[in-house]
């Protein structure tokens, strides 16, 4: 009879032992998801930030260049 309760504890705390690793598993991914996400994002803007420096960049030096005068 011990050896049922000590195999039936054994089950249960194995099972127990599955579920926080699923659960830690879970919050890793969450966290990991998330600083793939606010990484993506600081990208997006630093694209867009680099887009407009270049298109206002080339436009100052066209403006420049174009009222260079003429030798």
């Amino acid at each position: 009879m011990t050896r049922v309760f000590l195999a039936a504890a054994g089950v249960l705390l194995l099972a127990l032992l599955a579920l926080a690793l699923v659960w830690l598993a879970g919050q890793l991914l969450v966290g990991l998801g998330s600083v793939v996400v606010g990484t993506a994002q600081v990208l997006w803007r630093l694209l867009g930030f680099v887009a407009a420096a270049g298109f206002f960049g080339g436009l100052a030096y066209f403006v420049a260049s174009a009222w260079r005068p003429v030798r």
